[in-house]
């Protein structure tokens, strides 16, 4: 008798249970915490500060984080082209502090590769250094109606940035240890598209904007490197100043969405015929920009879409040792399971290959045609096969029965990146629609105090139900938290001039929505540059989010009381949480599935807690925003260290979380459980290089992206593999093993093979093992194979 391959199933199980919410890469001026800080407040707060109560403000807050005196200075918006910024201080900061005190970048964190070209000017004015700057030439991501216009400008940039390197009140010169970072925007002519990138289920980019009022047209700009090799190379962009990067003009449309990279209208696609897709993404490359066009007057530049960081979402073909298109196969037991998928950059991942069998009539004196696609991609063609049965195309249907294409539904913004041109430059009381003065820099530092101290004087909300188990590292993220937490559709963020930039504003409510699992039902955000107030949209009211959260932690306080005994070590608890999670919880495919028919946007009302704490812990059913965010609650409770993260499974969105370990952060993956997925602990204090091997990727909108170095996990000794010998070397050792467990009459033996080997060895090997050991096994025992997973069901 033959072993049965099914290689397949445990590859579809697994990538099923993966959609999920999402997030985008952000950044923020912030100091960086210490890797100890950060990791203090990853389970209940240990600062030894009382938690907030009804009388407490944000002052008070802002102390408990030490930067009570720290009020920096609010972004200043729509100035003229040829700006100039000046600089008072109140010491003279003698010779050295030229070319040092004052720059201009391109970029939020400010470091030196972002500086752009400035004219500089210092002087003493009553003993006192007064810096003045403004730009030099043409500026950045300079367009042809700026050359036109001669003159200096500050360029196209979306956004630039104002680093002060000096106190401008001590009264001796005091460098800062962290620098003041005031953001700054150059007046448009016309509204400024809110530009994204939408990748589809099958990996295909659109580039969509908001519509502009009064646009007429919209202008679609590309700077990329032109390569022989068809490669994605990465460019100057805003981390590096934008240096020699000179966008050009692709196209001019009337819509708000365009794909037609190739201009031939196939939204480039290589379409050889109808069963035949070769290529995709064809001509992605490097940055898009859009601008509106009305009349003779153009907006300036939008937020690029930088298509090298999306490169591994952005497939193109299929690499030409696995293009199997077309060939011939003698049997379904041959037909390729997996193919080496090529991306827009040259990188290239194992994609899964996806039979049609619903569209397949069996020959039966000449090959069959068989159609297929590549998982996650527009790729597809198909393969002649001899012998083809219907016993085949029922058995291909069962193992893919249960595939679905990548999908999340992600908590949309709704915040103007670039501020439209009637947002005044100076946003204060007076309704003060412009500039006004020669120095707008005292006018904004003065400006900055007065709402600052307005804002400090507010109340911070006191959800006393979430007052230890709020994750946050700053007082912005703690305010933020705790409002969210209490469901309020209006937060005012006067008194953090730090938040009121688009960039760093996504930035801190990601990862603030991500890291606390109290937070229910976000599902829209954005921000009010006049009236200084993020606006939030919940699925639910105030009085019902409090009310799931109530059911929340008495659920939670149950769990814990039943799996979490005194004297467990932390190992002991994260075991006793995840087979609790594995032994009462089931994945909710019809959510999933009800979000793919939405095209991933929104889901039905009904599934609404699948996506949050409240589906898995209190419903036991849910997706694997809710299987992380329920797992952080309750390490949280046992006082286990844990974050969650957010990123991708076999090009699928997904959460997970990570612990910490020591001094590493490990990978534990709840949701892929063995009663979801068939094999017991497949991701478990496990280090991200055997994340990597499952097809595991990072995204950054889990934490800061200055932080991510705090995260890393490279031991795996405390791997659930590796601690239960179940790791093998070597075909050697996997032999031996298997040999050895087969003999406990285990009803499901899963090893993990770190070893040159392929599937074909690992079939004979496992074929003659269990000859040796007992031969009737081969008549039932089912095998298969998930990245270095081998699982045999006897």
């Amino acid at each position: 008798m033959k072993l049965k391959q099914l290689a397949m199933i445990m590859v579809l199980m697994c990538v099923v249970l993966t959609g999920c919410m999402g997030g985008r890469e952000g950044a923020n001026p912030e100091p960086s915490p210490s890797p100890e800080a950060s990791a203090s407040t990853q389970a209940k707060d240990t600062t030894g500060n009382p938690p907030p109560d009804a009388s407490q403000t944000v002052q008070d807050l802002k102390k408990k984080y030490d930067t009570d005196n720290d009020p920096g200075i609010m972004p200043v918006y729509n100035v003229k082209q040829d700006k100039e910024f000046v600089f008072k201080f109140n010491s003279d900061l003698g010779s050295e502090a030229i070319g040092k005190a004052i720059s201009v970048h391109t970029d939020i964190k400010v470091l030196p590769e972002s500086k752009v070209g400035t004219l500089e000017d210092s002087r003493l004015e009553d003993g006192k250094s007064v810096f003045s700057i403004k730009p030099l030439g043409f500026g950045v991501l300079a367009s042809d109606s700026l050359r036109e216009a001669g003159g200096s400008s500050w360029g196209n940039a979306p956004v630039y940035y104002i680093r002060v390197n000096y106190d401008l009140d001590a009264a001796t010169p005091t460098p800062l240890e962290q620098p003041i970072v005031i953001p700054f925007t150059v007046k448009s002519d016309v509204p400024v598209p809110n530009l994204q990138a939408d990748i589809s289920p099958d990996g295909r980019l659109t580039l969509v904007w908001d519509e502009v009022p009064g646009a007429e047209s919209y202008n679609i700009y590309n700077a990329s490197h032109i390569s022989m090799e068809n490669t994605n190379e990465a460019l100057s962009g805003a981390e590096q100043g934008y240096a020699d990067q000179l966008p050009l003009l692709v196209a001019n449309v009337k819509d708000t969405a365009y794909n037609d990279f190739m201009k031939d209208g196939r939204g480039a696609l290589g379409i050889v015929d109808e069963m035949i897709t070769s290529l995709q993404n064809n001509n992605v490359q490097g940055e898009y920009y859009v601008t509106a066009v009305q009349g003779d007057k153009e907006s300036r530049f939008s937020a690029s879409v930088d298509t090298v960081a999306l490169s591994k979402q952005l497939p193109r073909t299929v690499a030409s040792e696995d293009n199997f298109n077309m060939q011939l196969f003698k049997t379904a037991a041959e037909l390729p399971k997996k193919a080496s998928v090529q991306f827009i950059d040259g990188s290239k991942a194992s994609g899964t290959v996806i039979y049609d069998t619903g569209a397949v009539t069996i020959q039966s004196s000449v090959p069959t045609d068989l159609q297929y696609s590549i998982q996650g991609t527009a790729l597809k063609g198909y393969v002649r096969v001899q012998q083809l049965t219907e016993a085949d195309i029922a058995s291909l249907a069962a193992a893919q029965a249960q595939v679905s294409n990548q999908g999340y539904v992600e908590p949309q913004n709704n915040t103007d990146y670039v501020p439209a041109p009637d947002v005044p430059t100076i946003i204060d009381d007076s309704g003060n629609p412009g500039e006004s003065g020669d120095n707008i820099i005292d006018q904004q530092k003065e400006n900055t105090r007065n709402q600052v101290d307005e804002g400090n004087k507010q109340a911070v909300p006191a959800p006393a139900i979430a007052a230890e188990l709020i994750h946050a590292d700053s007082a912005l993220e703690e305010y933020l938290a705790l409002n969210l937490i209490g469901g309020q559709t209006e937060i005012s963020l006067k008194a953090f001039p730090e938040a009121q930039n688009a960039r760093a504003l996504v930035d801190v409510v990601e990862k603030v929505i991500y890291q606390n699992p109290l937070i229910l039902g976000f599902r829209s955000y954005g921000y009010d540059y006049e009236k200084l107030t993020l606006h939030i949209e919940f699925d639910d009211s105030a009085e019902i989010i409090k009310s799931k959260q109530l059911e929340i932690l008495a659920e939670a306080d149950k769990v814990i009381a039943a799996a979490i005994k005194d004297g467990m070590s932390d190992e002991e608890k994260r075991m006793a949480l995840y087979n609790y999670l594995n032994d009462n919880t089931t994945y909710d495919d019809a959510a999933l599935e009800n979000a793919k028919q939405q095209q991933f946007k929104s889901v039905d009302a009904q599934f609404n807690d699948s996506f949050t704490t409240y589906g898995i812990l209190v419903k036991k059913v849910g997706v694997c925003m809710s299987y992380a965010h329920t797992f952080q609650l309750l390490a949280d409770l046992a006082e286990v260290p844990s974050i969650v993260v957010t990123g991708q499974m076999g090009g699928v969105n997904h959460a997970w979380n990570k612990v910490k370990i020591g001094e590493e952060w490990l990978n534990v993956d709840t949701t892929n459980n063995e009663t979801n997925s068939g094999l017991p602990y497949l991701l478990y204090n496990s280090n991200d290089a055997t994340a990597a091997d499952v097809e595991y990727v990072m995204d950054t909108a889990y934490w800061l992206d200055r932080e991510l170095v705090l995260f890393k996990g490279e031991s795996n000794a405390n791997d659930y593999y590796v601690k239960s010998g179940l790791e093998v070397t070597s075909l050697e050792a996997y032999r031996t093993k298997l040999a050895e467990l087969l003999k406990q009459d285990e009803s499901l033996i899963v090893l993990r093979v770190v070893a040159d080997t392929d599937s074909s060895e690992l079939m004979n090997e496992t074929a003659k093992v269990m000859k040796q050991v007992d031969a009737g096994m081969l008549d039932t025992a089912e095998m298969f194979e998930f990245g270095s997973y081998v699982a045999i069901q006897l």
